[in-house]
């Protein structure tokens, strides 16, 4: 066993805030409902929060959890509306100055992969460049933060080319790459408001990669403190 599930997350709206969970279904196509939905322009092309920082300020959740069902958004103006109602999508245009929607994506509109790992020990290592003050972990945006044995920083950056058991008969997970990190990190999850020093920090020690992506080889049920097992 190289560790324990610490933390579960799923993000429903692509570049929106998420929600934590304690239990999902990992698919093909990562947890169930994780990207299922972007914001588009008129062209239908998506919208990230690299280019599009307003988006970070919506924050989206399933109604029914396990079947990842009824996705409703809260809007930095105070309305808490269905996915696809007119509100939501005038709201975001005025956010964005720009004739926007949310479509939905039958595979999730994911960058690279669709898992992404962090470890405790990483968070707990760029801590250190800003004085020990805690890193909020929502500003990486990892479906799944693991508490590893061993507790080194970026130590998981070690599976690339591994793959991944979670718990006895959960799913079996290939990891691919170091995840690349952008300017999305620098900003507050509540606030918006930017602190460049952990971006920095990662210019400096890690050549911007924070984290791992991972692809699923085999389905299952994932939970919080499910063991990690080398496959």
């Amino acid at each position: 066993m190289v560790g324990i599930v610490s933390d579960l997350w799923r993000f429903p709206v692509k570049s929106f805030g998420g929600e934590r969970v304690r239990r999902a279904f990992v698919g093909p196509f990562g947890l169930l409902g994780d990207r299922r939905y972007a914001v588009v322009d008129e062209a239908g092309e998506p919208l990230s929060a690299r280019r599009s920082h307003a988006l970070l300020g919506f924050r989206a959740t399933y109604a029914q959890h396990e079947a990842a069902e009824d996705a409703r958004v809260s809007t930095p103006g105070g309305a808490e509306v269905p996915w696809d109602d007119p509100v939501l999508a005038a709201e975001l245009g005025d956010a964005l100055g720009r004739e926007v929607r949310l479509a939905r994506s039958a595979v999730g509109a994911h960058d690279a992969a669709p898992m992404h790992l962090l470890s405790t020990g990483s968070l707990a290592g760029v801590s250190d460049w800003i004085a020990g003050e805690e890193v909020d972990r929502r500003r990486f945006r990892a479906n799944m933060i693991i508490e590893m044995n061993d507790t080194r920083p970026f130590a998981e950056a070690a599976w690339v080319g591994a793959s991944i058991a979670i718990g006895d008969e959960g799913p079996l997970l290939q990891v691919v790459a170091r995840t690349e990190r952008c300017a999305v990190t620098t900003f507050d999850p509540d606030t918006l408001e930017r602190d460049n020093r952990v971006l920095a920090g990662l210019a400096r020690e890690t050549e911007n990669l924070f984290g791992v992506y991972a692809l699923v080889a085999r389905s299952g049920w994932i939970e919080v403190g499910a063991p990690i097992r080398m496959a």
